[in-house]
């Protein structure tokens, strides 16, 4: 026991000192109930959008499972933008992790002294400091999916289509039948250790495994604004720079 609180306070210094080593760490934000707000909500909105669109998203579930694990903790919240198109809504999910590191169920890591290199120059320069992702991309490692809703003739809003970047960056495409559950929710799943949201197959998980699923709605959806995306270096829908589905509504 002695042993693993030493090993665990040996990592908190570490993630603290490499932290300081880049400048402050921006935190995602949390959940929060003043969204319920009305006017707490209008003043977060980024571009806007009616109140009614963000109360429409904001009952929506959302849904993300991971099919093995992977290093980083997931965000407490998960941000989005909103535009209407007719009897559509187009949302574009921002799903966070805190870290991006090669280990888990997949090949690389398999491959010991290539996802050593990985690790130790990507993820952390030297395990010590922050790696290449973090000056390169930004702090954390915040993915993205876009998801089309279709308002029915009683009011409510089924999920159609969704996009979201597969384990090579690369846009694919996803019916309902890859990422709406049973209850009609939507299940964005990730099966790499770089976390895009691109896999399918997130029903059958959600049916066999709901311990790799966590879900998102009311207070733990928020309205992306221009200062987080400016803190994590996400860039705007016409510069995306990370999480690029979920920008290209």
């Amino acid at each position: 026991m002695k042993l693993a609180t030493r090993v665990a306070g040996l990592v908190a210094i570490t993630l603290r000192q490499s932290c300081m080593n880049a400048g402050p760490c921006p935190l995602w934000p949390e959940p929060s109930a003043e969204l319920n707000q009305p006017e707490a909500l209008l003043a977060a909105s980024s571009d806007a959008v009616l109140l009614g669109d963000d109360e429409a998203v904001r009952a929506l579930p959302v849904c993300v499972a991971s099919e093995q694990w992977s290093a980083g903790e997931l965000g407490r919240s998960v941000l989005y933008q909103v535009k209407r198109v007719g009897d559509e809504l187009h949302v574009g999910y921002f799903v966070y992790w805190t870290t991006e590191r090669p280990w888990g169920n997949n090949l690389l890591s398999y491959l010991v002294l290539p996802a050593i290199f990985v690790d130790s120059f990507y993820s952390h320069l030297f395990f010590l400091f922050p790696g290449f992702q973090r000056f390169i991309h930004g702090p954390g490692d915040v993915e993205g999916a876009r998801v089309v809703y279709r308002q029915k003739s009683d009011g409510r809003w089924t999920p159609v289509s969704a996009v979201a970047d597969n384990g090579f960056h690369q846009e694919v495409h996803l019916e309902p039948a890859d990422f709406v559950d049973e209850q009609g929710r939507v299940v964005l799943m990730t099966d790499v250790w770089s976390h895009q949201l691109g896999a399918k197959g997130a029903r059958t998980l959600e049916e066999i495994d709901r311990d790799r699923v966590v879900c998102f709605e009311h207070d733990g959806l928020r309205p992306m604004t221009e200062g987080i995306a400016d803190s994590f270096r996400l860039g705007t829908s016409r510069a995306p720079r990370r999480a690029v589905p979920a920008w290209r509504l």
